[in-house]
């Protein structure tokens, strides 16, 4: 999928930074100081933890100056990394889309979620979700592809689920 493309080139380039510590790790604390940022590292996109992903891109997208500052410099061999308009354009609309189910991921870990919580809730962000794929000029064809594969899996999970619920209940 074209979104997992530009994620995997944000991941290789956080671990490129990360294990660097004489060349590349300073080049991107001058780069942040350059841009006025503070010197954070990229958050590490973990497998396990999807809200990982959203961490990732997030920070990305949001240290996007220190970012192309970083990935010009041939010098550092980082030109692969580089990202074009486009692909800017595909991270910024896979962070919309993540911060949505981040959004709801904490929504629900906040406390003890009940059914009365939980529909209403996933009723929202499939409202969202159908809304966003119904508007082919907001959202690039590789996202909205990848919002129906998540609508189609929780509504399915989520039907078993009730179902399931109301069988013990």
């Amino acid at each position: 999928m074209l979104t997992n493309l530009h994620s995997c080139k944000v991941r290789k380039l956080a671990f490129k930074i990360i294990h660097s510590m004489t060349i590349i790790l300073p080049a991107w604390d001058a780069a942040c100081k350059e841009a006025g940022m503070g010197m954070r590292r990229i958050p590490w996109d973990v497998s396990t933890r999807w809200n990982s992903t959203f961490d990732m891109v997030s920070f990305v997208v949001e240290y996007r100056t220190p970012v192309d500052a970083l990935t010009d410099k041939h010098c550092l061999g980082l030109a692969a990394y580089a990202l074009d308009e486009h692909e800017w354009l595909v991270l910024g609309q896979l962070c919309e889309v993540l911060k949505i189910l981040k959004d709801a991921t904490l929504f629900f870990s906040c406390g003890m979620p009940n059914l009365a919580m939980v529909i209403p809730a996933m009723d929202y962000i499939d409202e969202i979700f159908m809304t966003t794929m119904l508007d082919d000029t907001h959202l690039d064809p590789s996202i909205r592809a990848a919002v129906g594969l998540v609508k189609r899996t929780s509504t399915s999970t989520i039907c078993s689920r009730t179902c399931l619920i109301s069988t013990v209940l």
